[in-house]
């Protein structure tokens, strides 16, 4: 069983899902009122992207899938520094 700081994978895969949900509902709608195209998705999704991107590394890691775990978490990088870019420049 993999296993981070002593937690499993799955436990790990639950909590990036659950914060996935948290950040559907909580999001820069501020921010993005002035905001069209890629920085309004990029301020709306890319935060829930990351991290649903994160839970399906941890759930492909906890089933033995370790190089499909990585591919994985490397497409949370560009969500998050999509959304790093919007909330800075939209701000």
């Amino acid at each position: 069983m993999v296993k981070v700081f002593g937690v499993p994978a799955f436990g790990w895969a639950g909590l990036c899902l659950v914060l996935s949900v948290v950040w559907i509902f909580v999001w820069p709608a501020g921010q993005a009122a002035g905001a069209e195209g890629f920085l309004w998705f990029a301020l709306r999704w890319g935060h829930s992207l990351t991290w649903l991107f994160l839970g399906a590394a941890a759930t492909a890691a906890a089933l033995g899938a370790p190089v499909a775990a990585q591919r994985i978490a490397l497409l949370a990088l560009p969500c998050y520094a999509a959304f790093l870019y919007a909330t800075v420049t939209t701000g």
